[in-house]
Order: C-alpha cells, then structure tokens, then sequence
C-alpha cells in the first residue's frame, strides 16, 4: 500500500496519526498508528446498500464501542473542554436582553393567566 496523503493527528494528545492509504486497485483505507507502530485499519466493503465499515484491530489495546453513547462521550467531551472562544461584548448584550424578554413574557402570562382565572373563579 502507498500513502496517498500526510498523517492527520488523531485523540485527545495527538499522538495517534492517521495515513490515508491507496492500494494497486483503488482500494482506499486508513491507518492509525503511534510512531512506527500500527494500530488500527478502517476500510470499507462493498454492500448492497451501501459500503460497510471495516475495523480491523492491529494490536491488543483496543477499545470498541458499538452503542450510542460512545458519540455522545466524544461530542461532549468537546463541548466542555477547557478551550473558550472569546464572545463579543455586543452578542453578550443581545443574548441578555432576550433573556430578560422572556422572563418578561412569561411572568406577563402568568399574571394574564391568573387574573382570567381569578375572574372566572369568582
């Protein structure tokens, strides 16, 4: 197999690459690797419907995760990461002042609510 691209870093440290690989016959794949050491293989194979997804483990310390919330981990594992982005002052003002109309709004209800209630009640 040929590398057809450059290492992307891949995992929370960035030690982990991944090599986009091509074969003789078009076959394209990816590689995980650590340094000189390979560790996993993804593919695919041709479906009926659609291409199915090849993992194949190239040493012992791998980890599968075959549920829904192995997703979720690692999307929210980068939603509360130490990282902020700075938030402009003027989008700060507008989010706050939405906030304070719609408190507005719903205590406007609610005392609407219960004056109709009172007035129906008595």
């Amino acid at each position: 197999m040929d590398d057809a691209g450059t290492a992307l870093p891949l995992g929370a440290s960035g030690r982990l690459e991944a090599v986009p690989l091509a074969n003789a016959a078009g076959d394209h794949a990816l590689l995980i690797r650590q340094g000189e050491a390979s560790r996993v293989l993804l593919t695919g194979e041709r479906g009926e419907d659609r291409e199915r997804v090849v993992v194949i483990p190239l040493d012992d310390d791998i980890e599968t995760r075959v549920d829904g919330d192995a997703l979720a981990v690692w999307l929210t594992r980068g939603s509360v990461a130490p990282v902020r982005a700075e938030v402009p002052a003027w989008a700060n003002a507008i989010g706050f002042a939405l906030v304070l109309a719609v408190i507005g709004l719903a205590i406007l209800g609610s005392l609407t609510f219960f004056a109709w209630l009172a007035g129906l009640l008595t």
